[in-house]
Protein backbone atom coordinates (compact mmCIF):
# COMPACT_ATOMS: atom_id res chain seq x y z
CA UNK A 1 0.00 0.00 0.00
CA UNK A 2 2.72 2.48 1.01
CA UNK A 3 4.81 2.02 -2.12
CA UNK A 4 1.84 2.95 -4.28
CA UNK A 5 1.38 6.18 -2.31
CA UNK A 6 4.94 7.50 -2.62
CA UNK A 7 5.30 10.87 -4.32
CA UNK A 8 6.84 11.07 -7.76
CA UNK A 9 9.87 12.93 -6.41
CA UNK A 10 10.38 10.31 -3.69
CA UNK A 11 10.18 7.49 -6.21
CA UNK A 12 12.75 9.07 -8.50
CA UNK A 13 14.99 10.65 -5.84
CA UNK A 14 18.59 9.48 -5.81
CA UNK A 15 20.32 8.46 -2.61
CA UNK A 16 23.93 9.38 -1.91
CA UNK A 17 25.98 7.04 -4.08
CA UNK A 18 29.06 7.96 -2.06
CA UNK A 19 27.51 6.77 1.19
CA UNK A 20 26.36 3.58 -0.51
CA UNK A 21 29.82 2.94 -1.95
CA UNK A 22 31.49 3.58 1.39
CA UNK A 23 28.95 1.27 3.06
CA UNK A 24 29.68 -1.46 0.49
CA UNK A 25 33.30 -1.57 1.63
CA UNK A 26 32.62 -1.39 5.36
CA UNK A 27 33.93 -4.39 7.25
CA UNK A 28 36.61 -5.33 4.71
CA UNK A 29 39.60 -6.28 6.86
CA UNK A 30 42.75 -4.36 6.02
CA UNK A 31 40.94 -1.90 3.74
CA UNK A 32 42.73 1.33 2.84
CA UNK A 33 40.02 3.86 2.08
CA UNK A 34 40.50 7.17 0.31
CA UNK A 35 36.76 7.27 -0.36
CA UNK A 36 34.94 9.20 2.35
CA UNK A 37 35.05 12.87 3.20
CA UNK A 38 35.69 12.33 6.89
CA UNK A 39 37.88 14.73 8.87
CA UNK A 40 40.39 13.07 11.15
CA UNK A 41 39.04 12.50 14.68
CA UNK A 42 42.49 13.57 15.87
CA UNK A 43 41.58 17.14 14.91
CA UNK A 44 38.40 17.25 16.99
CA UNK A 45 38.77 19.65 19.98
CA UNK A 46 37.19 17.07 22.29
CA UNK A 47 38.77 18.21 25.55
CA UNK A 48 37.84 21.85 25.08
CA UNK A 49 34.37 20.93 23.85
CA UNK A 50 33.66 18.67 26.81
CA UNK A 51 34.45 21.58 29.13
CA UNK A 52 32.33 24.03 27.13
CA UNK A 53 29.37 21.65 26.90
CA UNK A 54 29.43 21.22 30.67
CA UNK A 55 29.68 24.98 31.28
CA UNK A 56 26.89 25.66 28.81
CA UNK A 57 24.48 23.19 30.39
CA UNK A 58 25.26 24.38 33.92
CA UNK A 59 25.09 28.10 33.19
CA UNK A 60 22.63 28.27 30.27
CA UNK A 61 20.74 24.99 30.53
CA UNK A 62 17.34 26.50 31.23
CA UNK A 63 17.48 28.44 27.96
CA UNK A 64 19.49 26.24 25.57
CA UNK A 65 17.48 23.10 26.35
CA UNK A 66 14.32 24.99 25.46
CA UNK A 67 12.99 25.62 21.93
CA UNK A 68 15.23 28.10 20.18
CA UNK A 69 14.91 30.77 17.52
CA UNK A 70 14.45 29.41 14.01
CA UNK A 71 16.94 31.94 12.65
CA UNK A 72 19.62 30.86 15.14
CA UNK A 73 20.99 31.80 18.54
CA UNK A 74 21.59 35.60 18.71
CA UNK A 75 24.75 35.12 20.80
CA UNK A 76 26.20 32.71 18.25
CA UNK A 77 25.42 35.12 15.42
CA UNK A 78 27.11 37.92 17.35
CA UNK A 79 30.29 35.87 17.78
CA UNK A 80 30.24 34.75 14.15
CA UNK A 81 30.01 38.31 12.89
CA UNK A 82 32.92 39.35 15.11
CA UNK A 83 34.97 36.34 13.97
CA UNK A 84 34.34 36.97 10.29
CA UNK A 85 34.77 40.72 10.57
CA UNK A 86 31.62 41.56 8.60
CA UNK A 87 29.40 44.55 9.21
CA UNK A 88 26.23 42.57 8.57
CA UNK A 89 22.84 42.82 10.15
CA UNK A 90 22.02 39.58 12.05
CA UNK A 91 18.91 39.28 9.85
CA UNK A 92 21.29 38.58 6.93
CA UNK A 93 22.49 35.38 8.62
CA UNK A 94 20.79 32.03 9.22
CA UNK A 95 22.18 29.24 11.41
CA UNK A 96 21.38 25.76 10.12
CA UNK A 97 21.85 22.12 11.09
CA UNK A 98 24.68 21.51 8.64
CA UNK A 99 25.41 23.13 5.29
CA UNK A 100 23.26 20.77 3.21
CA UNK A 101 20.19 22.06 5.04
CA UNK A 102 21.13 25.64 4.17
CA UNK A 103 21.63 24.65 0.53
CA UNK A 104 18.30 22.83 0.53
CA UNK A 105 16.47 25.82 2.05
CA UNK A 106 17.85 28.20 -0.57
CA UNK A 107 16.85 25.76 -3.28
CA UNK A 108 13.32 25.44 -1.93
CA UNK A 109 13.07 29.23 -1.58
CA UNK A 110 13.97 29.85 -5.23
CA UNK A 111 13.28 26.79 -7.33
CA UNK A 112 10.06 25.49 -8.85
CA UNK A 113 10.01 22.06 -10.53
CA UNK A 114 11.55 22.34 -13.97
CA UNK A 115 13.70 25.38 -13.16
CA UNK A 116 17.41 25.19 -13.95
CA UNK A 117 20.33 25.24 -11.52
CA UNK A 118 23.78 25.72 -13.01
CA UNK A 119 26.48 23.70 -11.25
CA UNK A 120 30.11 22.90 -11.83
CA UNK A 121 30.84 19.56 -13.44
CA UNK A 122 32.06 17.80 -11.38
CA UNK A 123 30.42 19.02 -8.17
CA UNK A 124 29.54 17.89 -4.64
CA UNK A 125 27.10 14.99 -4.86
CA UNK A 126 25.25 15.91 -1.66
CA UNK A 127 24.17 19.21 -3.18
CA UNK A 128 23.30 17.65 -6.54
CA UNK A 129 20.99 15.19 -4.78
CA UNK A 130 19.32 18.03 -2.84
CA UNK A 131 18.83 20.03 -6.06
CA UNK A 132 17.33 17.09 -7.92
CA UNK A 133 14.99 16.37 -5.00
CA UNK A 134 13.49 19.84 -5.51
CA UNK A 135 12.57 18.98 -9.09
CA UNK A 136 15.28 21.19 -10.59
CA UNK A 137 17.07 20.41 -13.82
CA UNK A 138 20.84 20.49 -13.33
CA UNK A 139 23.12 21.79 -16.06
CA UNK A 140 26.80 21.10 -15.51
CA UNK A 141 29.54 23.49 -16.66
CA UNK A 142 33.09 22.09 -16.89
CA UNK A 143 36.00 23.35 -14.83
CA UNK A 144 39.38 24.49 -16.07
CA UNK A 145 42.46 25.19 -13.95
CA UNK A 146 41.01 28.48 -12.66
CA UNK A 147 37.48 27.35 -11.86
CA UNK A 148 34.17 27.27 -13.70
CA UNK A 149 34.56 27.85 -17.46
CA UNK A 150 32.89 31.22 -18.00
CA UNK A 151 32.74 30.96 -21.79
CA UNK A 152 30.85 27.68 -21.58
CA UNK A 153 28.70 29.11 -18.77
CA UNK A 154 27.67 32.07 -20.90
CA UNK A 155 26.96 29.89 -23.94
CA UNK A 156 24.80 27.53 -21.90
CA UNK A 157 22.84 30.30 -20.19
CA UNK A 158 22.14 32.01 -23.52
CA UNK A 159 20.88 28.73 -24.97
CA UNK A 160 18.65 28.13 -21.94
CA UNK A 161 17.21 31.63 -22.08
CA UNK A 162 16.45 31.29 -25.80
CA UNK A 163 14.52 28.14 -24.88
CA UNK A 164 12.59 30.17 -22.25
CA UNK A 165 14.10 28.21 -19.38
CA UNK A 166 14.41 29.84 -15.95
CA UNK A 167 17.96 29.74 -14.55
CA UNK A 168 17.56 30.25 -10.80
CA UNK A 169 21.16 30.25 -9.55
CA UNK A 170 24.76 29.15 -10.08
CA UNK A 171 26.22 26.74 -7.51
CA UNK A 172 29.98 26.88 -6.96
CA UNK A 173 32.65 25.66 -4.51
CA UNK A 174 35.49 28.15 -5.05
CA UNK A 175 37.97 26.98 -2.39
CA UNK A 176 39.55 23.51 -2.42
CA UNK A 177 36.72 22.21 -4.52
CA UNK A 178 34.93 18.97 -3.69
CA UNK A 179 35.75 16.81 -5.59
CA UNK A 180 38.20 18.60 -7.90
CA UNK A 181 40.56 19.99 -5.24
CA UNK A 182 41.23 23.21 -7.15
CA UNK A 183 40.77 26.80 -6.00
CA UNK A 184 39.12 29.44 -8.18
CA UNK A 185 41.54 32.22 -9.12
CA UNK A 186 40.92 35.77 -7.93
CA UNK A 187 40.34 37.01 -11.47
CA UNK A 188 37.86 34.21 -12.17
CA UNK A 189 35.97 35.11 -8.99
CA UNK A 190 35.65 38.71 -10.12
CA UNK A 191 34.67 37.70 -13.64
CA UNK A 192 32.01 35.31 -12.32
CA UNK A 193 30.53 37.98 -10.04
CA UNK A 194 30.47 40.55 -12.85
CA UNK A 195 28.78 38.05 -15.16
CA UNK A 196 26.21 37.06 -12.53
CA UNK A 197 25.36 40.69 -11.80
CA UNK A 198 24.97 41.50 -15.50
CA UNK A 199 22.92 38.34 -16.15
CA UNK A 200 20.89 38.78 -12.93
CA UNK A 201 21.61 35.22 -11.82
CA UNK A 202 22.31 34.65 -8.09
CA UNK A 203 25.31 32.63 -6.91
CA UNK A 204 25.27 30.02 -4.15
CA UNK A 205 28.80 29.82 -2.73
CA UNK A 206 29.49 26.61 -0.79
CA UNK A 207 32.39 27.16 1.62
CA UNK A 208 33.29 24.18 3.82
CA UNK A 209 37.05 24.25 3.29
CA UNK A 210 38.50 27.74 2.76
CA UNK A 211 39.98 27.99 6.27
CA UNK A 212 41.80 24.67 5.82
CA UNK A 213 44.60 26.29 3.81
CA UNK A 214 48.04 24.75 4.29
CA UNK A 215 50.06 26.90 1.89
CA UNK A 216 49.68 29.86 -0.47
CA UNK A 217 47.65 33.03 0.01
CA UNK A 218 44.03 33.10 1.09
CA UNK A 219 41.58 34.56 -1.41
CA UNK A 220 38.46 36.59 -0.58
CA UNK A 221 35.20 34.71 -0.85
CA UNK A 222 32.75 35.55 -3.58
CA UNK A 223 30.43 36.90 -0.88
CA UNK A 224 33.09 39.30 0.39
CA UNK A 225 34.08 40.44 -3.10
CA UNK A 226 30.48 41.07 -4.10
CA UNK A 227 29.80 43.13 -0.98
CA UNK A 228 33.09 44.99 -0.63
CA UNK A 229 34.21 45.56 -4.23
CA UNK A 230 30.91 45.58 -6.12
CA UNK A 231 28.59 46.98 -3.45
CA UNK A 232 26.10 44.21 -4.20
CA UNK A 233 24.24 42.50 -1.35
CA UNK A 234 22.02 40.29 -3.49
CA UNK A 235 24.12 38.33 -5.95
CA UNK A 236 26.00 35.96 -3.59
CA UNK A 237 24.71 33.77 -0.77
CA UNK A 238 27.51 32.02 1.11
CA UNK A 239 27.11 28.84 3.14
CA UNK A 240 29.84 28.07 5.71
CA UNK A 241 30.19 24.70 7.43
CA UNK A 242 31.90 23.77 10.69
CA UNK A 243 31.91 20.05 9.84
CA UNK A 244 35.56 19.96 8.77
CA UNK A 245 36.67 22.31 11.57
CA UNK A 246 34.84 21.37 14.78
CA UNK A 247 33.34 18.03 13.73
CA UNK A 248 30.48 16.93 11.49
CA UNK A 249 28.56 15.48 14.43
CA UNK A 250 27.76 18.99 15.69
CA UNK A 251 25.69 19.61 12.51
CA UNK A 252 26.49 23.29 12.48
CA UNK A 253 26.61 25.76 9.59
CA UNK A 254 25.42 29.22 8.65
CA UNK A 255 24.30 31.10 5.57
CA UNK A 256 24.88 34.78 4.78
CA UNK A 257 22.92 36.63 2.16
CA UNK A 258 20.26 39.12 1.22
CA UNK A 259 17.76 39.66 4.03
CA UNK A 260 14.72 38.76 1.92
CA UNK A 261 16.24 35.44 0.85
CA UNK A 262 17.48 34.63 4.35
CA UNK A 263 13.98 35.23 5.72
CA UNK A 264 12.48 32.84 3.16
CA UNK A 265 15.16 30.24 3.94
CA UNK A 266 14.30 30.63 7.62
CA UNK A 267 10.65 29.93 6.78
CA UNK A 268 11.73 26.62 5.29
CA UNK A 269 13.81 25.86 8.38
CA UNK A 270 10.73 26.45 10.54
CA UNK A 271 8.87 23.85 8.52
CA UNK A 272 11.63 21.24 8.22
CA UNK A 273 13.79 21.57 11.31
CA UNK A 274 12.02 24.09 13.60
CA UNK A 275 15.41 25.39 14.78
CA UNK A 276 19.07 24.36 14.83
CA UNK A 277 20.57 22.69 17.91
CA UNK A 278 20.62 25.29 20.70
CA UNK A 279 23.29 23.56 22.76
CA UNK A 280 25.77 23.18 19.89
CA UNK A 281 25.25 26.79 18.87
CA UNK A 282 25.96 28.12 22.34
CA UNK A 283 29.00 25.86 22.73
CA UNK A 284 30.37 27.10 19.40
CA UNK A 285 29.66 30.68 20.53
CA UNK A 286 31.76 30.09 23.65
CA UNK A 287 34.47 28.46 21.54
CA UNK A 288 34.68 31.65 19.49
CA UNK A 289 34.31 34.08 22.41
CA UNK A 290 37.08 32.45 24.42
CA UNK A 291 39.54 32.63 21.53
CA UNK A 292 39.84 28.94 20.72
CA UNK A 293 38.86 29.05 17.05
CA UNK A 294 41.91 30.49 15.30
CA UNK A 295 44.49 28.39 17.21
CA UNK A 296 42.35 25.33 16.57
CA UNK A 297 42.14 26.00 12.83
CA UNK A 298 45.93 26.45 12.74
CA UNK A 299 46.27 23.14 14.57
CA UNK A 300 44.05 21.45 11.95
CA UNK A 301 46.11 22.89 9.11
CA UNK A 302 49.37 21.81 10.75
CA UNK A 303 47.94 18.33 11.24
CA UNK A 304 46.70 17.85 7.67
CA UNK A 305 49.66 19.41 5.83
CA UNK A 306 51.94 16.33 6.05
CA UNK A 307 49.08 14.08 4.93
CA UNK A 308 48.52 16.13 1.78
CA UNK A 309 52.27 16.20 1.15
CA UNK A 310 52.47 12.44 1.65
CA UNK A 311 49.69 11.87 -0.89
CA UNK A 312 51.22 14.23 -3.46
CA UNK A 313 54.64 12.60 -3.02
CA UNK A 314 53.17 9.11 -3.31
CA UNK A 315 51.22 10.04 -6.45
CA UNK A 316 54.38 11.44 -8.04
CA UNK A 317 56.25 8.27 -7.11
CA UNK A 318 53.72 5.57 -7.96
CA UNK A 319 51.12 6.77 -10.46
CA UNK A 320 51.64 6.11 -14.18
CA UNK A 321 52.79 9.17 -16.19
CA UNK A 322 49.49 9.35 -18.08
CA UNK A 323 47.56 10.11 -14.86
CA UNK A 324 47.09 13.85 -14.21
CA UNK A 325 46.24 15.15 -10.77
CA UNK A 326 45.44 18.36 -8.91
CA UNK A 327 47.90 19.67 -6.30
CA UNK A 328 45.65 21.44 -3.80
CA UNK A 329 46.92 23.93 -1.23
CA UNK A 330 44.35 22.84 1.34
CA UNK A 331 41.01 21.12 1.87
CA UNK A 332 40.81 17.34 2.12
CA UNK A 333 40.62 16.06 -1.48
CA UNK A 334 42.60 15.71 -4.65
CA UNK A 335 41.33 14.77 -8.12
CA UNK A 336 42.87 12.39 -10.62
CA UNK A 337 42.20 12.65 -14.35
CA UNK A 338 42.61 9.40 -16.28
CA UNK A 339 42.95 8.85 -20.03
CA UNK A 340 39.64 9.27 -21.89
CA UNK A 341 39.28 5.53 -22.46
CA UNK A 342 40.01 4.55 -18.84
CA UNK A 343 36.92 3.91 -16.71
CA UNK A 344 37.24 4.73 -13.00
CA UNK A 345 34.01 2.84 -12.16
CA UNK A 346 35.59 -0.37 -13.47
CA UNK A 347 38.85 0.45 -11.70
CA UNK A 348 36.92 0.90 -8.45
CA UNK A 349 35.78 -2.75 -8.50
CA UNK A 350 39.31 -3.96 -9.13
CA UNK A 351 40.74 -1.73 -6.42
CA UNK A 352 38.08 -2.83 -3.91
CA UNK A 353 39.08 -6.43 -4.49
CA UNK A 354 42.64 -5.39 -3.61
CA UNK A 355 41.46 -3.53 -0.48
CA UNK A 356 41.92 0.03 -1.75
CA UNK A 357 38.93 2.32 -2.35
CA UNK A 358 38.20 5.76 -3.76
CA UNK A 359 35.16 7.48 -5.27
CA UNK A 360 34.82 7.28 -9.07
CA UNK A 361 34.43 10.68 -10.69
CA UNK A 362 31.16 9.79 -12.39
CA UNK A 363 29.36 10.12 -9.04
CA UNK A 364 29.96 13.89 -9.03
CA UNK A 365 28.01 14.79 -12.17
CA UNK A 366 24.33 15.51 -12.75
CA UNK A 367 22.30 12.55 -13.94
CA UNK A 368 22.92 11.88 -17.62
CA UNK A 369 26.02 14.13 -17.77
CA UNK A 370 28.53 11.72 -16.22
CA UNK A 371 32.18 11.41 -17.18
CA UNK A 372 34.02 8.24 -16.23
CA UNK A 373 37.71 9.04 -16.54
CA UNK A 374 38.39 10.64 -13.14
CA UNK A 375 38.40 9.79 -9.45
CA UNK A 376 38.55 11.52 -6.06
CA UNK A 377 41.02 10.73 -3.30
CA UNK A 378 40.66 11.85 0.32
CA UNK A 379 43.83 12.32 2.39
CA UNK A 380 42.41 13.44 5.75
CA UNK A 381 41.40 10.08 7.23
CA UNK A 382 44.08 7.51 6.35
CA UNK A 383 47.40 7.13 8.14
CA UNK A 384 50.66 8.22 6.49
CA UNK A 385 51.60 4.57 6.08
CA UNK A 386 48.24 3.77 4.48
CA UNK A 387 48.69 6.64 2.02
CA UNK A 388 52.06 5.26 0.93
CA UNK A 389 50.92 1.64 0.67
CA UNK A 390 47.55 2.51 -0.88
CA UNK A 391 48.98 4.75 -3.62
CA UNK A 392 51.64 2.20 -4.49
CA UNK A 393 48.94 -0.45 -4.86
CA UNK A 394 46.65 1.89 -6.81
CA UNK A 395 49.42 2.85 -9.22
CA UNK A 396 50.21 -0.79 -9.87
CA UNK A 397 46.54 -1.58 -10.50
CA UNK A 398 46.26 1.34 -12.93
CA UNK A 399 49.20 0.04 -14.94
CA UNK A 400 47.73 -3.45 -15.10
CA UNK A 401 44.22 -2.20 -15.83
CA UNK A 402 45.30 0.07 -18.70
CA UNK A 403 47.68 -2.30 -20.48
Amino acid sequence: MISSKLSHITKTMKSSMIREMVASTRGIEGLISFAGGFPSPKTFPSEIMSKLYAQTLVEDGSSVLQYGASEGDPLFKQELLKWEGYDLDPSEMLITAGSTNAIYYMTRALVDPGDVIICEAPSFLGSLVAFEASGAELVGIPLDNEGIDLNKLQEKVEALQKANRKVKFIYTIPDFHNPAGLTMSLQRRKDLIEYAIAARIPILEDNPYSRLRFSGESLPTLFKLARMEYGNNEVVTEVVSFSKILGPGMRLAFAKGNRVLIERMCSWQQKVNIAPDNVSQRVAARFLAEGYMEPHIQKCCDFYRPYLNAMLNAMAKYLPPYIQYVKPEGGIFTWLRLPEDMNADELFEIAKAHKVTFIPGSKFYPTGQEKFNALRLNFSYSSLEQIEVGLESLGRMMEEFYT
